[in-house]
């Protein structure tokens, strides 16, 4: 206890040098910290946009058609399927999805597109698409007439067309033949990942299946949405037990790269503190340093009177420590308050919105970081002022008493 007494003391006898210290651990955890929220925010949001919009959280298709999207390899016995799928623990919402490649053209442009077939009611609880079409824009599908389509704001500049502009879809069906339809647009939607968006347009599964002249009871895909998406591997691994006739996937092998990203960021931002840390690690050597050459007389005469090297050793050390830690927990402070101020309000990047939807990411972004990396930060600091007190104490352990004395 005398020791920690001690240790706290000296650091505030140059308040000035410590202040100075500790301002430089504080600058470099609130900078660390609030970059790697910002990234993991970034990474999050495109995780969850890619599982609302996109992918969902489980796939099931025909092992054939995943070859080469053969419209004529769809699964069968759909509605046995959905119901074994929907009665199993977990599973939130399902709907199924007919998909063909084709041409989508206007009298001024045609582009090549996925068309997906969908059933309004389902889609809407298993993705989020019809969030981002506004008032003004229409709606998913809504109206009961039909060969209505909804297609993206970047679709519809690309192809010049506006509502109620008529876009003419040209595809294979399923006897191998060339075969199309006039559609009508009746919504245009808007995500962050205009890439995506102009590859993709929605129609109406029943429309889509009497142009495609596919079976009843058959689609090429059945996407889950799960409470838990960590859980998809596991559910994945026993729907796919008990559905032998399809090839169920999760998330993680529909779209490697969102798995990538995960684990990708978290090394990131360990590398990142790591590297922060260890910079500050050499300053705080520095100035312990300091400290300890300052107080050369005074170290030796504890010796002389009695201190043990190890007590001398313990007080040098306990005092690098308690540097970093006041740093450490004012700037871990300061980052929560910052990035809980971001995360509520987001930052703006709409200068540079073009850019960052072009590949993936929104304008607006909104840092966050779980409650766990703090009390990892905490421990690095820790380890860091125990590592940068071993030279410094060291050192002190170096003086002999008498000479000490006698050098000022």
């Amino acid at each position: 206890m005398v020791l920690i007494k001690i240790a706290w003391r000296s650091i505030w006898r140059s308040k000035l040098r410590s202040i100075v210290v500790i301002f430089a651990i504080v600058s470099g955890l609130v900078g660390g910290l609030f970059s790697s929220a910002w990234m993991n925010g970034m990474a999050m949001q495109r995780v969850k946009n890619t599982f609302a919009f996109e992918i969902g959280h489980m796939q099931l298709h025909n092992p054939d058609y995943l070859k080469n999207n053969d419209v004529k390899k769809p699964l069968t016995g759909i509605r046995k399927k959905t119901e074994l799928i929907s009665a199993t623990e977990g599973v939130k919402a399902v709907t199924e999805r007919i998909r063909v490649n084709g041409m989508a053209a206007t009298a001024n442009k045609n582009m090549g597109v996925n068309i997906v077939g969908v059933d309004p009611v389902n889609e809407k609880e298993v993705f989020e698409l019809y969030k981002k079409i506004d008032t003004a824009n229409g709606n998913f599908l809504e109206s009961e007439k039909k060969n209505g389509i909804v297609i993206s704001r970047a679709l519809a500049d690309e192809l010049q067309a506006r509502l109620k502009s008529k876009i003419i879809l040209t595809f294979q069906d399923y006897n191998g033949e060339i075969t199309g339809a006039a559609f009508k647009v009746v919504g245009l939607f808007k995500t962050d990942n205009n890439p995506w968006d102009k590859m993709h347009v929605f129609v109406k599964n029943k429309d889509l299946r009497k142009v495609l002249e596919l079976p009843e009871d058959q689609s090429h895909e059945i996407v889950v949405l799960l409470y838990d998406f960590e859980q998809a591997a596991l559910i994945a691994e026993n729907l796919q037990d008990k559905i032998t006739d399809a090839k169920v996937d999760d998330w993680a092998e529909i779209s490697p790269y969102l798995s990538l990203m995960s684990g990708y960021m978290d090394t990131m931002m360990m590398l990142f503190m790591v590297i922060i840390l260890g910079a500050l690690g050499f300053g705080i050597v520095n100035t312990m340093l300091m400290v300890v050459l300052e107080r050369t007389r005074e170290l030796g005469m504890l010796m002389a009177i009695g201190m043990t090297k190890k007590r001398i050793f313990l007080m040098i050390m306990l005092e690098t420590i308690f540097l970093s830690l006041v740093g450490g927990i004012i700037g871990e402070i300061l980052s929560l308050l910052l990035i809980y101020y971001f995360g509520q309000t987001g930052i703006d990047l709409s200068s540079v919105a073009e850019g960052m939807e072009s590949v993936g990411y929104g304008a607006m972004t909104y840092p966050v970081l779980e409650a766990y990396r703090y009390l990892q930060i905490t421990l690095l600091v820790i380890i860091t002022g125990i590592l940068a007190s071993v030279y410094p104490a060291i050192k002190a352990l170096k003086l002999h008493p008498a000479e000490a004395i006698r050098s000022i």
